[in-house]
């Protein structure tokens, strides 16, 4: 299989790709797109090109029962974590939209394999469905399950509910491969045949190379992506001076001026300046004036972040140290920005934060919704430039 190196600091799809050729380097390859390792209890989904010539997603979904007890809470198993990096993985994370395989049950054939939760498996194969995925890789994850005979066995009848009900949507499992863990020498056993190996180190495969000359870190864990957007700096004002009414400001020359003071603070901190609290507090207020973030929003879209943009300094300093409001626009826009890359895990923990931080952030949520639902970050893009 093929996988797009990284997305260009225009926000275009760099044209390079990564071949895959072998399973070791598939396997180890995954903390890298996902940008982190995925652990006991989920199945990774490599989704081949889509109908439209694009290249899938990398889906991580916690598959409830997989362990052999009580699985993810309700929710947490529709394969909402897209993936970090351009396919490799293009944070379409959602698996979860109309239509499709559940609309193919025919009553023919065997019914699918149930050891585990089989939703997560339903919903993958609607999406695939929708996008016209026509193959896919997957890799459960349990321990043991390349040595272990009851722990082969779950892992080997997750993998064949998945194929089952991608099968219904006409989307073939090329390959399914079991692993413990992701670590240079642990096990890897082919479920579906009688193949089995040793893992290659992840810090070798081209992926990994290609994330670390653009200065992508890799997360030890989900939860260690999760609190970084949740930090808070020792004494941050939460207490939002200007009241909850909403930020106007009157005709577009105020707004054209917003926006410029906004770009000016962008180069300083590029430039190695600081701001101090009052031009933070400048800078976060005209914000909320929904034209000076729209303008911002649309920006992004023709330009995504670089690894030392001032932008991404600047949200930074402002979802660290302002109150909610103000928090909940810049972690919108670092959302925003993961998602327009292609990064799902770090675009769901930033508006998930965003929201958090101000239910009333209609577009985080909007944002959130079209991760959910496999909105491509392209389609996206071409929307928020418009």
């Amino acid at each position: 299989m093929t996988a797009n190196g990284r997305i260009g600091d225009d926000g275009v799809d760099d044209p390079r790709t990564v071949v895959i050729s072998s399973p070791e380097e598939l396997i180890a390859s995954i903390p890298s797109m996902l940008g982190f390792p995925p652990g006991p209890g989920s199945v990774v989904v490599i989704c081949g090109r889509t109908a439209d010539g694009h290249a899938g997603p990398v889906v991580r979904m916690d598959v409830d029962g997989l362990l052999g007890g009580p699985g993810s809470p309700p929710g947490e198993g529709d394969g909402r974590d897209g993936a970090d990096g351009r396919d490799g993985a293009d944070g379409r994370g959602g698996a979860d939209g109309r239509g499709g395989a559940e609309d193919c049950r025919s009553g023919e054939g065997e019914p699918s394999p149930v050891v585990a939760d089989d939703g997560p498996a339903r919903g993958l194969a609607r999406f695939c469905s929708r996008e016209g995925v026509a193959d896919v890789h997957l890799v459960v994850v349990h321990e043991d399950c390349a040595d272990g005979h009851s722990a082969g066995l779950r892992a080997e009848d997750a993998a064949a509910a998945f194929e089952y009900w991608l099968g219904l949507a006409g989307t073939q499992v090329v390959g399914a491969f079991g692993v413990g863990e992701f670590a240079h020498g642990s096990p890897w056993v082919d479920l579906f045949g009688m193949v089995r190996g040793t893992q290659v180190d992840p810090d070798s495969t081209e992926i990994a190379a290609v994330h670390a000359f653009d200065g992508r870190v890799r997360a030890g864990s989900r939860a260690e992506i999760e609190r970084l957007y949740q930090v808070r700096d020792h004494g941050a004002c939460d207490d939002d001076p200007h009241g909850r009414g909403p930020a106007r400001l009157e005709g577009a020359l105020e707004v054209d001026r917003a926006v410029r003071a906004h770009e000016d603070a962008e180069r300083r901190l590029e430039d190695g300046e600081e701001l101090d609290d009052d031009e933070l507090a400048g800078i976060g207020r005209v914000l909320l004036d929904i034209a000076v973030r729209d303008e911002v929003y649309r920006r992004l879209a023709h330009r995504g972040l670089c690894d030392r943009d001032g932008r991404r300094l600047l949200w930074w300093s402002l979802a660290r140290r302002r109150p909610g409001r103000e928090r909940s626009v810049a972690l919108l826009l670092l959302g925003a920005a993961a998602y327009f890359a292609g990064s799902g895990v770090h675009a769901r923990s930033a508006l998930e934060a965003a929201v958090a931080a101000d239910p009333a952030n209609s577009l985080a949520r909007l944002l959130l919704h079209g991760l959910e639902n496999g909105l491509a970050p392209e389609r996206l893009r071409r929307v928020a430039a418009a």
